[in-house]
């Protein structure tokens, strides 16, 4: 894989170094017959999923817990997610990686601590933009291409309304309270890469230094609680 950095789609779209890689287990093959079938949702009932998953996102304040980052390849790695709306996220890699991406409210770092450099970008040409404004409404603020539901999940493909970004995105919801459980970007290219979230909680507050930009460039530990 090269080592070329694209900064994150909802996360990031970053193709991982080979060595941080880990290679997927073998999944288990689910037959056809046992796969729910996906509906796409037209009229009331997308105007009606739409509007729960923003009440959904704008519920949420604050999060933290753990991602894992599949990448087109079928590599993965994990870590540390923080999220403080408006505008502030934190991805911060499990060893070997030595990457962390941290978004201060107006711009997107990428920091390779082995390699001591930084790339950067501002958080609304990305589709994090999207998921962290301080008043969610992704009907105004993105082109909705589909709404569709599997089961227990409800699925939202929309692409950036202004037309800085590049790429797709898709919004996985579980369950009857619509909780946000992963994204899929697909990149100008057409390469996929899902983020996963897991043990997820809803701190009352989070250290503030998590989103510094100036304590990731200098290296420092980040903050313990």
């Amino acid at each position: 894989m090269n080592r070329r950095f694209a900064l994150f789609g909802l996360a990031a779209l970053l193709a991982l170094p080979a060595a941080y890689a880990q290679e997927l287990r073998p999944r288990t093959s689910v037959s056809a017959a046992t796969t729910p079938a996906i509906v796409a949702l037209d009229g009331a009932e997308r105007a009606t999923a739409i509007a729960l998953a923003n009440r959904t996102l704008n519920a949420v304040q604050r999060l933290q817990g753990r991602f894992v980052q599949t990448s087109p390849d079928g590599s993965r790695a994990g870590g540390l997610i923080y999220l403080q709306r408006p505008g502030k996220l934190r991805f911060q890699y499990d060893p070997p990686a030595t990457l962390l991406i941290v978004s201060d409210g107006n711009v997107v770092a990428l920091r390779d601590t082995e390699l001591r450099t930084t790339e950067r970008t501002t958080l609304r040409s990305t589709p994090l933009n999207l998921i962290l404004g301080a008043r969610i409404d992704l009907e105004r603020n993105a082109r909705i291409l589909r709404v569709s539901r599997s089961g227990s999940w409800l699925m939202i493909t929309a692409r950036d309304r202004s037309g800085q970004t590049d790429g797709q995105i898709t919004l996985h919801f579980f369950g009857d309270a619509a909780e946000l459980r992963s994204w899929d970007i697909v990149d100008a290219t057409g390469a996929r890469t899902r983020i996963t979230l897991s043990e997820l909680t809803q701190p009352a507050s989070l250290d503030r230094r998590l989103f510094r930009l100036e304590d990731m460039i200098e290296d420092r530990p980040g903050p313990r609680r």
